[in-house]
């Protein structure tokens, strides 16, 4: 059995966010944890930084992600070397349900007569999609309701056809290659314990969206997988004990720390979990101190600058650390 420390300071390592364990730059962390969710750019690039020294948005723009829809459906900027063998687990479930949504909205006709111009104007330049609307829209297509306008992008992107920046454009794209369904859910099972481990099947089934019995056949194709009170990690992850927790470390929202297995526990205490997601899907940035979440922070306007601003679960826990790792957040954020 691994007590809640423990297995707080095993997952805080596989997911790249101790000194020992820090990604080397932004593509490695994004390979690190499968991607990082990026509905709001600028907390993926947040999310990026967090797990390696010094990156600057520059460093996240440069790396060559790409930002398409992946686990639960959702967005994530991810590193083009993994879009074929996820592409291969999971784009069908989300071609299905991108196209159940577009129909269901009653627009899927009108989406797919703009496809081919769709695919056509951004060949020529990337566009974000206020920029691609317009355009197709002075190519004479009717517009798409509000609610269809929404799944657009992430329904041509399930059909391969469109790859977006780390800068929230879109780029025209070719359908990945092939790769053998087998091959690739294990390859799933295998870098999710990499970058979440110590975890269970139904961790992996929250975290990627895929049924339970589906997560439970990845891990079982695994070969020698150690186990741990239920949990299974890769060979050789239990010969040492893994480095300490940070003293202190702002999460963007929706990092993938707050989101990679079944329940928040044992980094967020049950009583807090309201805070860290209030309503509606949003997951709020928290501050993490020695590896349990205090409180969560916002930004606000000071002097013409975003400044960090937390609100703390109890008392405050004002530190030096801390002071340096709001400063880590904000000169990442002046830097673009």
């Amino acid at each position: 059995m691994l007590s809640d420390e423990l297995l707080g300071q095993y997952r805080l390592a596989a997911q790249r966010l101790t000194p020992a364990t820090a990604a080397a730059d932004a593509a490695e962390a994004a390979r690190a944890v499968v991607g990082v969710q990026a509905q709001d750019v600028r907390a993926a690039g947040l999310a990026l930084s967090s797990r390696v020294p010094g990156l600057r948005r520059a460093g996240v723009d440069g790396a060559g992600l790409v930002r398409t829809w992946t686990v639960r459906g959702t967005v994530h900027l991810i590193d083009p070397e993994d879009l074929p063998w996820l592409h291969a687990v999971l784009g069908p479930r989300n071609r299905e349900r991108f196209d159940a949504q577009m129909r269901k909205r009653g627009d899927y006709e009108t989406a797919a007569g703009m496809l081919d111009d769709l695919v056509a104007v951004l060949a020529e330049r990337p566009l974000d999609r206020a920029g691609l609307l317009a355009e197709l829209a002075r190519r004479g297509h009717p517009a798409l309701g509000q609610r269809s306008v929404n799944v657009l992008m992430p329904w041509a992107a399930a059909q391969g056809l469109v790859a977006g920046l780390a800068d929230g454009r879109y780029r025209a794209a070719q359908p990945p290659p092939a790769v053998d369904a087998d091959l690739a859910l294990a390859t799933l099972a295998r870098r999710y314990l990499a970058g979440y481990g110590p975890a269970a099947a139904a961790d992996l089934a929250w975290w990627s969206g895929l049924p339970l019995s589906t997560a439970r056949r990845a891990l079982a194709a695994l070969e020698h997988a150690e186990a741990a009170g239920g949990l299974l990690a890769l060979p050789g992850t239990f010969d040492s004990a893994p480095p300490p927790a940070p003293p202190t470390l702002l999460l963007a929202a929706f990092d993938t720390t707050m989101l990679g297995w079944r329940t928040r526990e044992p980094l967020v205490a049950a009583a807090d979990d309201r805070h860290v997601q209030h309503g509606g899907g949003m997951l709020r940035p928290v501050v993490l101190t020695d590896g349990r979440v205090a409180g969560i922070w916002s930004l606000r306007p000071r002097a013409g600058r975003p400044t960090v601003t937390i609100d703390w679960f109890g008392r405050p826990a004002d530190s030096p650390e801390l002071r340096a790792e709001i400063d880590r957040v904000e000169a990442f954020l002046r830097s673009g």
